[in-house]
């Protein structure tokens, strides 16, 4: 499960990147990426469900460019992120993703807010049904679980993670280099797009370090894609073909370290 399941989230998010448009030449490469950088992480079951959801309603936000009235991508996109708040309940913040989106794609009004709202709390309209049919006890679920703001230290860890850690951060900023370099170069389409992955990116790492970086694996959904940006269109070959080996290698030299409990 722990290979099958990342693997599914791989190809999933490869289609709606291709079948959307938003890197053109067709390859493997965002699969790939994201499971090397999903590799290190062992997650349980909710985790992956969760991921699995953002996915439908990052391809539902996808879906509303250039309609006027996209009332059924936001309110679909609204629902699923009701549904995983119930998982992870601090995903909630990603409210502020529809919003975001519905104004890069300028097809955002107050209608738009309002089937957002709907759609959010329609899930838990339906969970207080089914309690109050069943006669169970009532039960608020979490809205928020938020922490005080901790940042990743690597004192102390192992030599794998910290190689890992730095090898990652070093093609993060290569990627964040390319795309910001050659935005403008991009179709529309693209450019919006590209907008929303980095503000899905943005709200993503700061939901995960007010929540002691256990919510970090949804971060690698938009990294997944920027990072394959630049290993597809980068005109440096070399050092994106270094890069990407060493990433290749760092992440299954830190995944035999936490199999084999090194």
């Amino acid at each position: 499960m722990g290979i099958s399941i990342p693997f599914f989230l791989s190809m999933g998010l490869n289609n709606i990147i291709y079948e959307k448009n938003i890197i053109r030449k067709e390859n493997l490469v965002i699969g790939c990426v994201f499971i090397l950088i999903t590799s290190p992480f062992i997650n349980t079951v909710e985790v992956w469900i969760s991921s699995f959801l953002l996915l439908f309603l990052f391809n539902f936000l996808l879906q509303s460019y250039q309609k006027d009235l996209p009332f059924s991508q936001f309110y679909n996109a609204s629902i699923i992120l009701g549904v995983t708040t119930f998982i992870c309940p601090n995903l909630i913040c990603l409210i502020l993703l529809l919003i975001i989106s519905g104004i890069n794609y300028n097809n955002l009004n107050w209608r738009i807010i309002v089937i957002i709202l709907l759609g959010g709390a329609t899930p838990y309209l339906f969970y207080f049904v089914f309690l109050f049919m069943t006669d169970s006890p009532f039960i608020f679920p979490k809205i928020l679980d938020f922490n005080q703001i901790t940042f990743l230290v690597i004192e102390g860890a192992h030599l794998s993670k910290i190689v890992w850690l730095i090898i990652l951060l070093l093609v993060v900023v290569f990627s964040f280099f390319e795309l910001f370099t050659w935005l403008y170069k991009k179709s529309i389409r693209s450019r919006r797009t590209f907008m929303t992955i980095i503000w899905f990116f943005i709200i993503s790492i700061i939901i995960a370090a007010y929540s002691n970086w256990e919510y970090f694996y949804f971060t690698k959904i938009p990294l997944a894609i920027i990072i394959s940006n630049y290993f597809v269109y980068t005109k440096s070959r070399r050092i994106a073909n270094i890069l990407f080996s060493l990433l290749v290698i760092s992440s299954f030299y830190y995944k035999y370290m936490i199999v084999f409990n090194v």
